[in-house]
């Protein structure tokens, strides 16, 4: 269960740094990958969540999905601003990206351990 979350979380993360370098380059993001993006993000930590809940080592992924929750409000705050076609602050998408990233790291270290 905890791979499935792997997978999910990793896709979301190619997907974001895909979106991420729209928004280096000042360009608009494709709407259908940003929510592609948001989508396997989201069942990657409702899957996490579920195993969480659901087994006895659940004490070692409360943390990630801490991380995952900060990344995901960030994320849904540059979702909602890029709707209403305002500017996505490149500071705070390098940020979204780099707690989705730890977060993931964070539960491959777990995982591996």
């Amino acid at each position: 269960m905890v791979i499935t979350a792997v997978i999910l979380i990793g896709i979301a993360v190619f997907l974001g740094a895909y979106l991420l370098s729209y928004v280096l380059q000042q360009k608009i993001p494709p709407k259908g990958i940003a929510i592609a993006h948001g989508t396997a993000a989201v069942l990657g930590i409702i899957v996490l969540l579920i195993f969480a809940l659901t087994t006895q080592q659940h004490h070692k992924h409360w943390d990630s999905l801490m991380i995952f929750a900060i990344a995901a409000v960030v994320g849904l705050y540059l979702f909602s601003r890029d709707l209403r076609h305002k500017a996505v602050p490149k500071w705070l998408a390098l940020i979204h990206g780099a707690v989705g990233l730890g977060g993931l790291a964070w539960i491959l270290i777990h995982v591996l351990h």
